[in-house]
């Protein structure tokens, strides 16, 4: 049997129903019409995928993973949740503390407390670094935000003398 012949024979005995029995085989009650049914639907391919199930993940588990150094991603990785899950569930019990404790370094998303400003003088040669653009932004009066947007992408910035790069 090919795939014409069987569906030949089902549009045969449903005419009136035309293609949309082929939706739902599970519609087709004929005994002699179960062997076409089971042949096409071996023929179609699968349009959906399985999804892996994700571990569930409790306090003592997500703390345990952090003391043995585990960054966001690889909490994701090894749970089968995603990263924004996993900032949320660390957050909601509070583990937060613990995990920038763990990674000093590691710069939380959203936050641009880890950029370093250098600012420097072009007349007089005096330099000044800042550990945030926040704090450089609060020393020279601009207002927040306005120094990330000016040096975003590595770009140098200038004004009233001073120039002002991401460190």
């Amino acid at each position: 049997m090919n795939i014409t012949q069987a569906v030949n024979m089902i549009l045969k005995r449903y005419p009136d129903w035309g293609y949309d029995i082929f939706l739902d085989l599970n519609e087709v009650k004929d005994d002699d019409l179960q062997e076409a049914s089971r042949f096409i639907a071996s023929m179609r391919r699968r349009c959906c995928t399985e999804t892996k199930r994700a571990r569930k993940i409790n306090r003592e588990m997500l703390r345990d993973m952090i003391k043995k150094g585990y960054t966001y991603k690889d909490i994701a990785k090894a749970t089968g949740l995603t990263e924004s899950t996993i900032v949320r569930k660390v957050s909601g019990y509070g583990l937060k503390r613990l995990y920038h404790q763990m990674h000093p370094y590691v710069c939380p998303p959203g936050i641009r407390a880890c950029v370093h400003m250098i600012c420097l003088n072009v007349e007089t040669g005096e330099q000044k670094t800042f550990e945030s653009i926040t704090k450089a932004e609060k020393a020279f009066w601009f207002r927040e935000g306005y120094l990330s947007y000016r040096t975003r992408g590595g770009k140098c910035y200038i004004e009233n003398g001073w120039e002002f790069r991401r460190g």
